[in-house]
Order: C-alpha cells, then structure tokens, then sequence
C-alpha cells in the first residue's frame, strides 16, 4: 500500500459486519415458515442473516429468483421481519465505538447493505440515532445490489470521494468481490455468518478480520499511511 493509495473513508456491510442481525433474522424466518406452512431451515441457519432474504426464499420453496412467486414470497417475508422487534439486533462489540470514534473525527465513512432500506432505518434510528452514517446505500436505492458495485460507487460519490480512496468491509463473497469490481480496498470479515463451505481467504480481499475488535484495529491502520523511509 502507498501513501497515494491509503484509504480517506471506510465503508461497511451491515448484517454479519457491524450488527449481529441473526436473532432478528431467525425469530423472523422462523415466524414466516410457521405462518405459510415451511419447514423451519435448521441447518446453517445464522448463514441466512448474511446471505439475506433472497437466500432463504429460494432455500425454503427450493426455487430460483426468476421463478414468477419468487418476488411475492421474498415480499412476504420482508414483512414479517419489518415486524420483529428492533431490540432483537446488536452491535458486534467495538463497532458502536468504532463508528462514534470516525464521526468525531471527522472521518468519511458509510454503510452500505442489501438490507431493504425500511429494515435498515429501523435498525439505526433504534441503535445509531445520534451517529447516523454520512453515507448510507440500501436494497432498493438502486437497480442492483451488490456485487454489482454499484452501490458501493454510489456510497463513495455520496462522500466527494473516488472509490479508490475508500475501503470496504463485509462477510460476504459478494461484498469481496463489489469492492473490487469498485476498485476499492476490501476487509473480509470471517467472525460473521459465514457457511461452512465458505473460503474467505481466497476471496481475494486485502485483508482478513477474524473479530469485531480487529476490524477497528485494521480498518484504523489502514487509514494511516506509511511512513516514508528516511
């Protein structure tokens, strides 16, 4: 990494990344399949607060997004979670102060999810309400999600920034590979909802994050830039 190169702003996933999400997932999905008739999922079931509701709708009915009720049963879903407590979610220890520390000092810094915006706003206006992101991209605010980057383009324009200036961190192959489709620096975290079959570190990401504490400590180093030798 060069001076040149460091990063001015940091960007994050949400669910997996900075919120333990899972409890507010699984009530909710496990809400949803009582209520149409599902089978519970009971395997790799904390994979699913990652992966999202589009995972767990093609895991339930076993079908693929272009099949024509794909839309109206991921809605219904939707619906159920927008009604499970708020009080459910919780920061990873360290990030509330991670995100209070980048506010104070000025730092750019986002959010950016394919979590619907309704959930996400409910999330923050409950736990972020005096620290709301400066920048802030959701499902919906755009025709794709990642791991087109767009989003995450429109996180870093949100900022005044390039998107080389920037480094995004996720627990998600897609966030890996939107961040560099970005052109942005990348941390893959591996203490969120990761499947068992998944390979974070042939993802191709900068780094790895192995916990809540470390993502402060390499997110703060790598908006630091080298010193030069002397």
């Amino acid at each position: 990494m060069t001076a040149q190169s460091s990063p001015r702003a940091l960007l994050f996933d949400l669910d997996g990344t900075l919120l333990d999400s899972a409890p507010a997932f699984l009530t909710a999905l496990d809400t949803y399949c009582d209520q149409v008739g599902r089978p519970r999922i009971t395997e790799h079931r904390e994979h699913y607060a990652s992966a999202g509701a589009r995972a767990a709708v093609a895991e339930l009915y076993n079908i693929t997004a272009d099949h024509p009720d794909f839309e109206r049963h991921r809605a219904d879903f939707l619906s159920v979670y927008l009604d499970i407590p708020v009080t459910l979610n919780r920061w990873y220890p360290g990030v509330e102060a991670l995100m209070t520390r980048l506010t104070e000092d000025g730092v750019p810094w986002g959010i950016v999810t394919n979590k619907p915006r309704p959930h996400t706003e409910a999330v923050l206006a409950h736990l972020l309400a005096d620290t709301p992101p400066p920048s802030l991209v959701c499902q919906g605010d755009l025709p794709t999600i990642k791991p087109d980057p767009a989003m995450l383009l429109a996180a870093a324009e949100a900022l005044n920034l390039d998107a080389s200036h920037c480094l995004y961190a996720g627990d998600h192959l897609r966030d890996i590979q939107a961040a560099k489709a970005a052109g942005m620096h990348s941390l893959a975290c591996t203490y969120g909802y990761l499947h068992d079959n998944d390979t974070p570190e042939h993802w191709g990401a900068d780094d790895l994050v192995h916990t809540p504490h470390e993502l402060t400590e390499k997110a703060l180093q790598w908006l630091t830039p080298p010193q030069p030798l002397h």
